[in-house]
């Protein structure tokens, strides 16, 4: 399951991001790493962008960073 299988309000915690090393180093400045615990707290119309809730961060990511961070539904 990836980011793009949550819906606005669920939580999970993140087992994996499949991303470039550019990519990774840029959400684990934004919390989000693997272990981390994160919340949906938007999904944009046509599922372009997603607002996640790391921590204290809020992230605003697109669909293919999305698809590359594998999580667990909590």
């Amino acid at each position: 399951m990836t980011v793009c299988d949550l819906k606005s309000g669920d939580r999970a915690v993140v087992l994996k991001v499949e991303l470039s090393e550019e990519m990774q180093a840029r959400l684990r400045y934004l919390n989000v790493y693997k272990g981390a615990n994160v919340s949906v707290l938007k999904i944009s119309l046509f599922k372009k962008t997603y607002l996640l809730q790391a921590r204290s961060a809020k992230v605003a990511i697109d669909r293919d960073t999305a698809a590359g961070i594998r999580v667990w539904r909590t």
